[in-house]
């Protein structure tokens, strides 16, 4: 990894013209390349022969695509335009660097995670059905801040959740491996210590990255630990919820309903009973994705791109064996 000179860099982007003509701009000694219609990430590479990738996921290119970069001989460095990476398979950190933009959209989860909770507290699914029927009737609800809220992992995301919901007068309780103070929270707890906590909450917020230890870190164990009532947040990865026990669950009463924007399969299926729950609101993978967060992932690329050239340490450099 000693030689950094960069000739050619392959954009992965489903309309990448606006990209394009940014980072020309920056650095118009180099040669910015993206994916024509109709070609494959494959195709590109062979064609343009890069040595580094930027990576923007969409419609066109949907994440899980990008990987064959990770393997392309002349590729030395692949910038991940999102935050996760356990799309990616794992590759050999002597031969390639590996970074991705976590950061850039945080506050944008944070604002959606925030909005969800206030939303399920109010009522608002049910005021919806009333609408929808016609029908005039007032229903009891409580202050957040007579709630506790449990955030699980205490990354970029799970910090900025646990400060909005302060705000609003809700008691935090944050859990992490980490023994790091975290000023966001009004406790913090061992994650090896989470089932005791699990009993306490009214909303719990899951924002662990996707690994080997979290998949299906709420399982039935876990969501018959939780209040009675309790409603369940997930925006990290499907993975990370065992949908079946779920389902128990919100079918039994024991939950009261959840807010979720990711799945064990995607797009989730329509024969899925989580479609039909009154209590679940349901988004498309959509959570962090505000109009702009593609402009903060190139400012974030272009700086990193710097970095890269001058033979500085990058930002957000990843761990193979991470899965975020």
């Amino acid at each position: 990894m000693e030689d950094r000179a960069a000739k050619s860099i392959l954009v992965i982007q489903d309309e990448p013209e606006e990209t394009l003509e940014t980072l020309r701009a920056f650095a118009p000694d180099l040669g910015f390349f993206a994916c024509t219609p109709g070609e494959s990430v494959q195709q590109a590479l062979e064609r343009v022969r890069p040595d580094i990738v930027f990576g923007l996921h969409g419609t066109r290119y949907p994440a899980h695509d990008h990987a064959v970069a990770l393997d392309f001989p002349t590729v030395r460095w692949m910038h991940n335009g999102g935050a996760g990476i356990d799309h990616l398979h794992p590759w050999n950190p002597e031969r390639i660097l590996v970074t991705n933009s976590a950061g850039v959209s945080s506050r944008f989860m944070a604002e959606t995670v925030a909005c969800a909770v206030l939303m399920m507290n109010f009522g608002f699914p049910r005021y919806l059905r009333q609408q929808q029927e016609h029908v005039w009737q007032k229903n009891p609800w409580t202050s957040l801040s007579a709630k506790t809220v449990l955030v699980v992992g205490l990354g970029g995301i799970g910090t900025l959740v646990a400060e909005r919901l302060r705000v609003f007068g809700a008691h935090v309780i944050g859990a992490r491996r980490s023994a790091r103070p975290c000023a966001a929270v009004d406790e913090l707890v061992p994650m090896d210590r989470l089932a005791e906590h699990l009993p306490r909450a009214d909303y719990v917020c899951i924002h662990v990255p996707n690994t080997a230890d979290t998949r299906h870190l709420v399982d039935a164990a876990f969501l018959s630990r939780m209040k009675p009532g309790a409603r369940l947040v997930n925006t990290a990865r499907g993975a990370q919820v065992d949908e079946a026990a779920l389902i128990a669950a919100l079918r039994s009463g024991h939950l009261a309903g959840a807010y979720l924007d990711v799945f064990e399969t995607e797009p989730l299926p329509e024969g899925s009973p989580l479609w039909d729950f009154p209590e679940v609101v349901i988004t498309p993978h959509h959570a962090d994705a505000a109009q702009g967060w593609q402009r903060g992932s190139v400012a974030f690329f272009k700086e990193n791109l710097t970095r890269y050239r001058e033979g500085r340490p990058l930002a957000n450099l990843c761990n193979p064996q991470a899965g975020y």
